[in-house]
């Protein structure tokens, strides 16, 4: 259903409860794994890979949320819904990385981050 289209109304759930509206960008960052390259002496490249955690980094309207409950919060699920295309994230085990920063001239939430143990794309 997604294909090529990207955006619309998208919904960020907790399991604890909670809904947040976003205001800008979200970046998914879905791999268990990062990627460097290096060359040796003799022109021969290596890869080192490096385990990682999945991630996604929102921004979002600053309705007041409770950034401290936000931080402190045990894991939980977090979903993201992509009304429009279909696509749904799924963190398990998730919590919020950060810190807060708030636009008092456009509402703007940013500088928090989700980092969950797993990560999953359906649709």
């Amino acid at each position: 259903m997604a294909g090529r289209d990207f955006g619309g109304k998208i919904r960020v759930t907790g399991s604890t409860g909670y809904n947040l509206s976003l205001r800008g960008t979200i970046t998914i960052l879905g791999a268990h794994q990062s990627n460097d390259a290096v060359t040796n002496q003799d022109g021969r490249a290596d890869r080192i890979i490096t385990p990682d955690a999945p991630r996604a980094e929102l921004v979002f309207a600053d309705d007041g949320l409770d950034f401290d409950d936000l931080l402190n919060a045990d894991r939980h699920n977090i979903t993201i819904v992509e009304e429009k295309t279909g696509v749904t994230h799924l963190f398990t085990s998730a919590f919020w990385t950060g810190k807060p920063s708030s636009n008092r001239i456009n509402g703007e939430l940013s500088q928090l981050g989700i980092c969950a143990d797993s990560y999953q794309r359906l649709g």
